[in-house]
């Protein structure tokens, strides 16, 4: 195991408040910023004037380059120290609650966008995120979200089993924490999007650009994320 903090079980908003500042500071440089945030925002496309609910937002980093286009946004972080961060980040524009995207309650059909990034690996059971967002969706709203590529476990963790739904270990750098993930099977993904009525519109490996220079050389040829675009068909 690594030195620094340990993320207990069952306390995703406990490490998030005891790290928040540092994480926020990390990505600030993450390569993310390179490639998953641009892919999300391109697919978004044209957001003026839409209602936006941008899940897991932690530091805001998403719900401000969608309010800079025009979109009205809500954000929502389990973590009170994100969602501080959120609200410093994007200057008072905005609407940020602490909430947990699993059980917090909006009225039906709110939204135009769900945008999720890199949150829905802390659930143990994907149905009830699904469920809700096909809930708060407009008709023909549609649900952008990010999760880490299946080839990150298998860099991290020896002898990663790929065929079974599993808690994961991972050390986040920069933050110098270990925190864990619930890894599923991408057929998971893709059942949750069916069984809720959703239709796939995108699904998205991104890499670094080679334009951008100076990082290191595994980032130009190995997805860090997956991107899904889905739409909510018509009841």
């Amino acid at each position: 195991m690594r030195s620094g903090l340990l993320m207990k079980a069952k306390s995703v908003e406990k490490l998030y408040d005891e790290i928040g500042r540092r994480y926020s500071e990390n990505k600030a440089v993450a390569v993310s910023d390179y490639t998953e945030l641009p892919t999300m925002l391109a697919l978004a496309g044209d957001v003026r004037r839409k209602e936006v609910l941008d899940v897991g937002c932690g530091p805001g980093r998403h719900s401000l380059a969608l309010i800079e286009r025009g979109a009205r946004v809500t954000g929502i972080d389990v973590s009170e120290e994100m969602v501080a961060a959120a609200r410093e980040r994007c200057g008072g524009r905005g609407r940020f609650l602490r909430a947990d995207f699993e059980r917090v309650k909006f009225p039906r059909a709110s939204f135009d966008l769900v945008n999720a990034s890199l949150c829905l690996m802390y659930s143990p059971d994907l149905r009830p995120a699904f469920k809700n967002f096909r809930a708060w969706l407009k008709s023909r709203g549609r649900l952008i979200f990010s999760v880490y590529h299946p080839v990150r476990f298998f860099q991290k963790v020896p002898d990663f089993d790929f065929s079974r739904r599993q808690k994961v270990w991972i050390h986040l750098q920069g933050c110098d924490v270990t925190v864990w993930n619930y890894y599923h099977p991408l057929g998971d993904y893709f059942s949750a999007l069916l069984s809720n009525g959703f239709e796939l519109l995108s699904f998205v490996e991104p890499v670094l650009s080679r334009r951008v220079k100076g990082w290191p050389p595994d980032n130009y040829r190995i997805p860090r994320a997956i991107i899904f675009e889905a739409r909510r068909k018509k009841a």
